[in-house]
């Protein structure tokens, strides 16, 4: 872990802060970022000034080397340097970070999620947040909603 302290202004009362945040975590080392991660609470923060909720946005480093992948949380168009052995996702926004991290950490395939999301997006009418892949029932989870896979695409969605 590496920590670095992260200027903030509130989006919602104009309020300035400072605030000291993790920019880099390894998957094996730190089970709390993980878990807060998978729960989507990690970059979340409440101004101390008008107690909203936001998230905060900052160059952020997630590496798990065990299932081989990167996440870097950036507004570069590219990284150099990472180990080229493992796969590299730049994010540029929390919510695309957080939705990689549910993909990868579960090691799916990346495509088919996305596209399954879409298509339950298009036929709510709204976006919906990827949850999991139930194995058992053959389904993706978003949200409250089940998305039916083949046998064929239970076979596709993981990647090892």
């Amino acid at each position: 872990m590496k920590e670095r302290m992260i200027p903030v202004t509130c989006p919602h009362c104009g309020h300035v802060f400072e605030i000291k945040r993790d920019t880099v975590v390894i998957a094996q080392m730190d089970r709390v970022a993980r878990s807060r991660l998978d729960d989507g609470s990690y970059f979340m923060h409440q101004c101390q000034n008008c107690k909203s909720m936001f998230y905060l946005y900052y160059p952020f480093f997630y590496r798990d080397p065990k299932k081989k992948f990167n996440l870097v949380l950036t507004e570069q168009k590219n990284i150099d340097n990472l180990c080229e052995n493992e796969q590299v996702v730049l994010c540029h926004s929390v919510s695309q970070f957080l939705l990689a991290f549910k993909i990868y950490d579960q090691c799916l395939n990346p495509k088919m999620v996305l596209v399954k999301k879409k298509q339950l997006e298009k036929k709510l009418n709204r976006s919906v947040k990827f949850d999991y892949f139930d194995m058992k029932n053959h389904c993706l989870w978003f949200e409250d909603k089940a998305v039916s896979l083949t046998e064929k695409e239970c076979k596709e969605i993981l990647i090892l």
